[in-house]
C-alpha cells in the first residue's frame, strides 16, 4: 500500500480521523453545555417547577462529584480533539509530500505534551473525585506512558529530519 496519494494509508487514516474529530467535537460541545448548565440547575429548577406538568426539583440530585465527572470527561475530550487536529495537520503534510517539516516536529511535541497533560489531569481529577465523592478512575496504563515517550522521540526525529532536509536543500 502506498504512503501518499489517493487510496493511500495517509488518506485512509485522515478519513478515519475526520470521522473521529466530528464525534469527539460533538461530545466536547455536549460536555461544554453540561459544564456550563450543571452548576446552574439548582437555580433553574424552581423556575421550571412553576411550569404546568413539570417537576424537576424532586428528581434533581446533583453533587460536586457529578460536576467533577463532567469536567474530567470535558478535559479528556478536549485533549483528544487537540491531538486529532494535530495528527490531521501532520497527515496533510505527508499527503503533500513533505513530512519532514519543522512544523511537524512541533506538532509531535504538542501531541506528546497534550498526552502528558491528559495524564496529569487524570491524577488531579482522581484527587478531586476523592474530595467530592466522584466516580473517577485513574486508569494508569504503562502503554500510555510509552506512547508519550515514543511521540516525544518522534518529535526529535522529525526535528532532526527537518534540519537535514533544510541543509540538503541548501546544498547544490
Amino acid at each position: 500500500m502506498k504512503a501518499i496519494g489517493k487510496y493511500s494509508l495517509a488518506s485512509i487514516l485522515a478519513w478515519g480521523l475526520y470521522v473521529a474529530r466530528v464525534v469527539i467535537f460533538s461530545a466536547f460541545v455536549g460536555l461544554s453545555i453540561a459544564a456550563v448548565f450543571t452548576p446552574l440547575l439548582p437555580f433553574i429548577a424552581p423556575a421550571l417547577d412553576d411550569l404546568p406538568g413539570v417537576s424537576v426539583s424532586n428528581h434533581l440530585d446533583l453533587s460536586g462529584g457529578d460536576y467533577v465527572e463532567i469536567m474530567n470527561h470535558f478535559v479528556t475530550f478536549g485533549v483528544m480533539l487537540f491531538i486529532v487536529n494535530r495528527l490531521l495537520e501532520i497527515l496533510r503534510t505527508l499527503r503533500l509530500g513533505s513530512p519532514f517539516a519543522g512544523e511537524n516536529a512541533e506538532r509531535f511535541r504538542q501531541v506528546g505534551f497534550a498526552l502528558l497533560l491528559g495524564e496529569g489531569a487524570k491524577v488531579a481529577f482522581l484527587i478531586l473525585g476523592g474530595v467530592f465523592d466522584a466516580d473517577v478512575d485513574l486508569n494508569f496504563e504503562f502503554i500510555t506512558w510509552i506512547a508519550m515517550a515514543a511521540v516525544l522521540v518522534l518529535a526529535e526525529v522529525f526535528r532532526q529530519g527537518a534540519k537535514m532536509k533544510e541543509e540538503q536543500d541548501l546544498t547544490v
